[in-house]
């Protein structure tokens, strides 16, 4: 999956809404690995390098059994970076088989991969089990992946785009959860109610007019994240010009 650059981090969104109640984030850092497959290649010391053997955490050069060098590249590869090891005793959020799990390495200097080696990893049941009340660091990143669907950085100034995304993503990871809370069954989106019958009960929405000339916005009006975003954007969606250089001929 190609790394995607957001106009903020992981971090700066938690702590930017550090406070708001109700959110308890994972409560370690996301395993992310960082040994070489087989096969892999990199540059290194101005050298190209291709990896010879599986979770490959030596450094190329070191060792004539885990990297070859390759004589004539044609292409340039990425910059070798030296992986990460966990000691004993620290711990990490990895989802292995789709499920996520806190892990505690049972072993320092260990460069392998969760649910990979029951000797070097352990899961850790009961920090497990208190993660189904925690939001993930993967939700975050779920949640700023669509927020870019409805994110014009050319739309805003640097810090105050940074300020719309940060809504724009929190509207999303709301949004996700009371998804998944209604399960298959989903659940509607309506506006205010204006008109109740108590009689077998009638119930009345209000279309909203503030979305009326943005009617690809209107969804964000189902939580007050996204009404707040929609409402720093809106002065910046109407107006807007750019000139670009052109000609014709007179044909």
């Amino acid at each position: 999956m190609d790394n995607i650059e957001y106009p903020v981090s992981l971090q700066e969104f938690k702590l930017y809404f550090l406070r708001e109640a109700g959110l308890e984030y994972q409560p370690y850092a996301t395993f992310i690995k960082t040994t070489y497959d087989a096969g892999a290649k990199v540059t290194h010391n101005d050298s190209s390098w291709v990896s010879d053997v599986a979770n490959n955490y030596t450094e190329p050069g070191a060792e004539e059994a885990t990297w070859t060098l390759i004589e004539e590249p044609k292409e340039e590869y990425p910059e070798w970076v030296a992986p990460k090891a966990f000691q004993e005793g620290e711990k990490t959020v990895a989802i292995v088989n789709y499920e996520p799990s806190v892990w505690v390495s049972l072993v320092s200097d260990n460069y392998t991969e969760p649910g990979t080696d029951d000797l070097a990893w352990e899961i850790e049941e009961d920090e497990t089990a208190n993660l189904d009340d925690c939001i993930l660091d993967a939700d975050i990143l779920r949640a700023m992946g669509e927020a870019m669907f409805k994110f014009n950085k050319c739309l805003f100034s640097k810090e105050k785009g940074k300020i719309i995304f940060l809504y724009l993503t929190m509207f999303f990871l709301v949004y996700d959860r009371q998804m998944a809370a209604a399960g298959m069954n989903g659940n509607s989106a309506a506006g205010p109610v204006i008109h109740r019958t108590v009689g077998k009960m009638s119930v009345t929405y209000m279309e909203s007019k503030l979305f009326a000339k943005y009617p690809s916005y209107e969804f964000l009006a189902t939580n007050d994240y996204g009404r707040k975003a929609f409402n720093l954007m809106a002065p910046y969606l109407r107006g807007g010009l750019q000139i670009l250089r052109g000609g014709s001929t007179g044909e």
